[in-house]
């Protein structure tokens, strides 16, 4: 058995002045393009106020779980 990076389920738990939307389910599964895990990354550095564009492979923050 191998690990792999793709199609694992991550919740985020969080007060709400993190500025995360709660209560959502968001599958990426079958987006039209791939969505590195690190734009999620980038998302939360960003909720607390660490201006970061970019990370690793991200291609920018995940406007899907900010509010």
């Amino acid at each position: 058995a191998s690990h792999s990076t793709r199609q694992y389920p991550i919740q985020i738990a969080g007060g709400n002045k993190l500025g995360m939307k709660h209560g959502n389910l968001h599958d990426f599964r079958n987006s039209k393009e791939d969505v590195p895990l690190a734009n999620l990354f980038v998302s939360m550095l960003n909720a607390v106020d660490v201006p970061i564009e970019r990370f690793a492979d991200s291609t920018g923050a995940m406007t899907e779980v900010r509010a």
